[in-house]
Protein backbone atom coordinates (compact mmCIF):
# COMPACT_ATOMS: atom_id res chain seq x y z
CA UNK A 1 0.00 0.00 0.00
CA UNK A 2 2.91 2.26 0.66
CA UNK A 3 4.66 1.70 -2.58
CA UNK A 4 1.02 2.31 -4.56
CA UNK A 5 0.29 5.65 -2.42
CA UNK A 6 4.14 6.76 -3.11
CA UNK A 7 3.77 6.08 -6.99
CA UNK A 8 0.46 8.39 -6.88
CA UNK A 9 2.06 11.15 -4.89
CA UNK A 10 4.89 10.77 -7.57
CA UNK A 11 2.27 11.16 -10.13
CA UNK A 12 0.40 14.16 -9.16
CA UNK A 13 3.94 15.93 -8.81
CA UNK A 14 4.39 14.67 -12.16
CA UNK A 15 1.47 16.45 -13.43
CA UNK A 16 1.67 19.74 -11.44
CA UNK A 17 3.55 22.60 -13.27
CA UNK A 18 7.33 23.20 -12.28
CA UNK A 19 6.38 27.03 -12.20
CA UNK A 20 10.63 27.54 -11.30
CA UNK A 21 12.93 28.85 -13.54
CA UNK A 22 17.10 28.27 -13.36
CA UNK A 23 19.18 31.16 -12.99
CA UNK A 24 22.16 30.09 -14.26
CA UNK A 25 25.45 31.36 -12.62
CA UNK A 26 28.91 31.89 -14.04
CA UNK A 27 32.13 32.58 -12.47
CA UNK A 28 33.02 35.78 -14.17
CA UNK A 29 29.43 37.14 -12.61
CA UNK A 30 28.79 38.33 -9.20
CA UNK A 31 25.24 38.07 -8.30
CA UNK A 32 24.92 40.82 -5.56
CA UNK A 33 21.09 41.22 -4.84
CA UNK A 34 18.28 39.47 -6.07
CA UNK A 35 14.96 41.09 -5.83
CA UNK A 36 15.63 43.04 -2.79
CA UNK A 37 17.66 40.28 -0.92
CA UNK A 38 21.21 40.60 -0.55
CA UNK A 39 22.86 37.45 -1.68
CA UNK A 40 25.82 35.43 0.84
CA UNK A 41 28.03 33.43 -0.32
CA UNK A 42 27.12 30.47 1.74
CA UNK A 43 23.76 30.33 -0.45
CA UNK A 44 25.93 30.02 -3.94
CA UNK A 45 28.69 28.49 -3.34
CA UNK A 46 29.24 25.23 -5.33
CA UNK A 47 25.93 26.15 -6.81
CA UNK A 48 25.54 26.12 -10.76
CA UNK A 49 21.93 27.54 -10.30
CA UNK A 50 19.32 29.32 -8.47
CA UNK A 51 15.43 27.96 -9.19
CA UNK A 52 13.78 31.33 -9.06
CA UNK A 53 9.97 31.49 -9.41
CA UNK A 54 9.11 31.97 -13.05
CA UNK A 55 8.03 35.81 -12.36
CA UNK A 56 9.24 39.36 -12.32
CA UNK A 57 13.00 39.34 -10.95
CA UNK A 58 15.41 41.84 -10.67
CA UNK A 59 19.32 41.37 -10.10
CA UNK A 60 22.02 43.71 -8.64
CA UNK A 61 25.48 42.24 -10.26
CA UNK A 62 28.74 43.06 -11.01
CA UNK A 63 31.46 41.09 -13.43
CA UNK A 64 34.98 40.75 -11.66
CA UNK A 65 37.74 38.73 -13.43
CA UNK A 66 41.04 38.02 -13.16
CA UNK A 67 42.95 39.15 -15.95
CA UNK A 68 46.26 37.86 -15.56
CA UNK A 69 45.61 34.21 -13.92
CA UNK A 70 48.99 32.91 -14.76
CA UNK A 71 51.48 35.50 -13.43
CA UNK A 72 52.44 36.49 -9.91
CA UNK A 73 50.74 40.02 -10.18
CA UNK A 74 47.35 39.20 -10.67
CA UNK A 75 44.77 42.21 -12.35
CA UNK A 76 41.57 42.04 -10.90
CA UNK A 77 38.54 43.69 -12.98
CA UNK A 78 35.42 44.67 -11.47
CA UNK A 79 32.97 45.95 -13.68
CA UNK A 80 30.55 48.88 -12.57
CA UNK A 81 26.72 47.09 -10.43
CA UNK A 82 24.40 46.50 -13.29
CA UNK A 83 20.99 46.24 -12.66
CA UNK A 84 18.51 43.95 -15.17
CA UNK A 85 14.77 42.96 -14.80
CA UNK A 86 12.95 40.71 -16.38
CA UNK A 87 10.14 38.53 -16.47
CA UNK A 88 10.72 34.82 -16.20
CA UNK A 89 7.43 33.61 -16.95
CA UNK A 90 7.65 30.88 -19.54
CA UNK A 91 11.21 30.39 -19.32
CA UNK A 92 13.10 27.12 -18.35
CA UNK A 93 16.56 29.31 -17.78
CA UNK A 94 18.31 32.85 -17.84
CA UNK A 95 21.47 33.41 -18.33
CA UNK A 96 24.24 35.91 -19.04
CA UNK A 97 26.06 36.08 -21.95
CA UNK A 98 29.43 38.14 -21.76
CA UNK A 99 31.56 39.53 -24.42
CA UNK A 100 35.46 38.38 -24.54
CA UNK A 101 37.23 39.60 -21.84
CA UNK A 102 40.76 39.05 -21.82
CA UNK A 103 42.47 42.56 -21.09
CA UNK A 104 42.35 45.65 -20.28
CA UNK A 105 41.13 47.02 -22.99
CA UNK A 106 38.37 44.71 -23.71
CA UNK A 107 37.25 45.63 -20.20
CA UNK A 108 37.61 49.02 -20.84
CA UNK A 109 35.05 48.64 -23.12
CA UNK A 110 32.63 47.07 -21.37
CA UNK A 111 32.25 49.19 -18.85
CA UNK A 112 31.75 51.83 -21.21
CA UNK A 113 29.16 49.37 -23.33
CA UNK A 114 27.83 47.39 -20.31
CA UNK A 115 27.38 44.93 -23.49
CA UNK A 116 25.84 41.58 -21.65
CA UNK A 117 22.97 39.76 -23.11
CA UNK A 118 20.76 38.36 -20.83
CA UNK A 119 19.48 34.77 -22.66
CA UNK A 120 16.61 32.30 -22.31
CA UNK A 121 17.74 28.19 -22.82
CA UNK A 122 17.50 28.57 -26.63
CA UNK A 123 19.96 31.62 -26.36
CA UNK A 124 17.59 33.80 -27.18
CA UNK A 125 17.45 37.50 -26.16
CA UNK A 126 15.07 37.91 -23.34
CA UNK A 127 13.11 41.61 -22.92
CA UNK A 128 14.80 43.45 -20.09
CA UNK A 129 14.99 46.87 -18.17
CA UNK A 130 18.92 47.57 -18.08
CA UNK A 131 20.55 50.21 -15.68
CA UNK A 132 23.79 51.12 -13.61
CA UNK A 133 23.49 51.13 -9.76
CA UNK A 134 25.19 54.70 -8.54
CA UNK A 135 25.94 54.85 -5.12
CA UNK A 136 27.26 58.18 -5.02
CA UNK A 137 23.68 59.19 -6.08
CA UNK A 138 22.17 57.62 -2.37
CA UNK A 139 24.76 58.33 -0.39
CA UNK A 140 28.16 56.50 0.56
CA UNK A 141 26.33 53.62 2.42
CA UNK A 142 27.98 50.25 1.80
CA UNK A 143 24.68 48.07 2.42
CA UNK A 144 23.56 46.99 -0.91
CA UNK A 145 19.76 46.33 0.19
CA UNK A 146 19.66 49.62 1.58
CA UNK A 147 21.10 51.43 -1.66
CA UNK A 148 18.50 48.97 -3.43
CA UNK A 149 15.57 50.28 -1.54
CA UNK A 150 16.56 53.73 -2.63
CA UNK A 151 16.95 52.65 -6.36
CA UNK A 152 13.54 51.31 -6.24
CA UNK A 153 11.79 53.91 -5.16
CA UNK A 154 13.62 56.32 -7.75
CA UNK A 155 11.60 55.84 -10.56
CA UNK A 156 14.18 54.86 -12.61
CA UNK A 157 13.95 52.47 -15.72
CA UNK A 158 14.94 49.30 -13.82
CA UNK A 159 13.35 50.27 -11.19
CA UNK A 160 10.33 47.81 -9.10
CA UNK A 161 8.56 49.59 -6.16
CA UNK A 162 7.01 46.74 -4.89
CA UNK A 163 10.82 45.12 -3.90
CA UNK A 164 11.45 48.30 -1.97
CA UNK A 165 8.10 48.04 -0.30
CA UNK A 166 8.20 44.62 0.53
CA UNK A 167 12.03 45.12 1.98
CA UNK A 168 11.27 48.04 3.90
CA UNK A 169 8.43 46.24 5.98
CA UNK A 170 10.62 42.86 6.39
CA UNK A 171 8.61 40.78 4.11
CA UNK A 172 10.42 37.59 2.06
CA UNK A 173 7.35 37.28 -0.61
CA UNK A 174 6.69 39.64 -3.04
CA UNK A 175 3.84 38.79 -4.85
CA UNK A 176 4.46 35.38 -6.74
CA UNK A 177 8.20 35.43 -5.57
CA UNK A 178 9.41 33.65 -2.51
CA UNK A 179 12.93 35.27 -1.85
CA UNK A 180 13.26 32.21 0.62
CA UNK A 181 12.61 29.73 -2.12
CA UNK A 182 16.03 30.97 -3.58
CA UNK A 183 17.77 27.64 -3.53
CA UNK A 184 20.28 26.23 -5.41
CA UNK A 185 19.92 23.68 -7.95
CA UNK A 186 23.39 22.06 -8.44
CA UNK A 187 22.64 18.38 -9.14
CA UNK A 188 25.25 17.43 -6.78
CA UNK A 189 23.83 19.08 -3.45
CA UNK A 190 19.98 17.64 -1.72
CA UNK A 191 18.89 21.33 -1.72
CA UNK A 192 16.45 21.17 -4.71
CA UNK A 193 14.24 18.57 -2.10
CA UNK A 194 12.00 21.42 -0.50
CA UNK A 195 11.00 22.69 -4.03
CA UNK A 196 10.08 18.79 -4.94
CA UNK A 197 7.58 19.14 -1.96
CA UNK A 198 6.36 22.59 -2.17
CA UNK A 199 5.74 21.55 -5.63
CA UNK A 200 3.98 18.77 -4.62
CA UNK A 201 1.79 20.61 -2.21
CA UNK A 202 1.00 23.30 -4.30
CA UNK A 203 -0.26 20.73 -7.30
CA UNK A 204 -4.17 21.23 -8.08
CA UNK A 205 -4.20 17.52 -8.21
CA UNK A 206 -3.14 17.01 -4.43
CA UNK A 207 -6.57 17.99 -2.83
CA UNK A 208 -8.27 15.57 -5.35
CA UNK A 209 -6.42 12.79 -4.30
CA UNK A 210 -6.05 12.94 -0.85
CA UNK A 211 -9.68 13.34 -0.63
CA UNK A 212 -10.05 10.24 -2.70
CA UNK A 213 -7.70 8.23 -0.08
CA UNK A 214 -9.67 9.72 2.96
CA UNK A 215 -6.38 11.74 3.94
CA UNK A 216 -6.82 15.05 5.82
CA UNK A 217 -4.92 17.81 3.56
CA UNK A 218 -1.95 19.67 4.53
Amino acid sequence: MKVRLMAALLSVCLLAPAGATSLKLSPDIDLLVIDGKKMSGAILKGAESLEVDDGLHQILFQVSKNLHPATMNPLIYHSPAMIVTFNAEGLKSVSFTLPTLNNEMDTELFSKKLNYRLVDENGRDIIARRDVLKPLAFGSSSDLEKLMIAYNLSGLKASVPDFAIAAQKGRTRIGGTSLSMLTPANKNTAHTLPTFWSQLAASPHLGRFLSWLNIPQP
